[in-house]
């Protein structure tokens, strides 16, 4: 549910069609932009060197991703995403309801954990370098890391925010430790879990992508690292073009996924 659903006292049908205007008014904002990039580049507004057309860049995409090569890319990066978001999921939701269940030690860790999610884990790429070799392992560490805080953060976060008397009603029916867990404290905090689930799949892209660029073997981010240093800007673009492209689906089938679960919740 976006914010506009959330905020506005309006009835249902009222609600989608103010929603339907926005993705509409978006979808205009999108066309514009591409028309003035197009028109920017192709009259020399913007230095070739910088930007090239989106004309061109969807050209080069049809050229590209039908290659071998550009199919071992993807899937090295995507591999390591899912690898790297699957740690951060598993590790940060234990890891939230940890520092929920024990107040004392939130206290504790929750400034360092703060710290980590500020600081630029990058830096910590050379010392991992010499730790693992060259290969996936460091760029997972990292992206597992960047994607693990936010889950672990909104975790404890969501189940502080619990209402007193879910608590009192599993105690009421006497709820064993599972089902207090699964059918009370889960279902309660799910929908303020979720925004922190999105962010750290964001992470992990992010997270990924950038290690990729630094240094890599393979990769989408290495790829258009590569493309950058060799000032091959169209099929550099190109590839900035898949990750963009990748962001918006996942993110489109998180929100939408989110939508249901809160939904469902009412």
């Amino acid at each position: 549910m976006t914010v506009l659903e959330k905020t506005l006292p309006v009835p249902p049908k009222q609600r989608d069609t103010l929603v339907r205007r926005a993705a509409m008014v978006r979808w205009a904002i999108l066309a514009a932009l591409i028309v003035i990039l197009e028109v920017t580049t192709r009259t020399g507004m913007i230095s070739p060197a910088l930007m090239v057309s989106p004309s061109e860049i969807l050209a080069r995409l049809v050229s590209i991703v039908p290659t071998e090569r550009f199919g071992q890319d993807a899937a090295r990066t995507l591999t390591t995403i899912l690898i790297a978001f699957t740690i951060g999921l598993v590790l940060g939701i234990p890891l939230g309801v940890f520092l929920w269940r024990v107040p004392a030690a939130g206290r504790i860790l929750e400034p360092f954990i703060v710290t980590g999610y500020a600081m630029p884990t990058l830096l910590f790429y050379p010392v991992l370098l010499a730790v693992m070799g060259l290969n996936a392992g460091p760029i997972i560490l990292i992206a597992a890391s960047m994607s693990l805080i936010p889950i672990a953060l909104t975790t404890m976060v969501a189940l502080k925010s619990i209402k007193p008397i879910l608590h009192k009603l599993a105690n009421s029916v006497s709820a064993s430790p599972r089902q207090y867990y699964l059918k009370v404290l889960f279902p309660a905090a799910t929908p303020l879990i979720f925004p922190g689930v999105k962010l750290g799949f964001i992470y992990a892209v992010i997270g990924t992508v950038a290690m990729e660029f630094i240094l890599a073997a393979q990769g989408i981010g290495f790829r258009a690292g590569f493309y950058y240093r060799e000032l091959n800007t169209a099929d550099m673009w190109a590839y900035i073009a898949v990750v963009i492209v990748l962001s918006v689906l996942v993110n489109a089938v998180l929100t939408r996924l989110e939508k249901r679960i809160r939904r469902d919740m009412l």
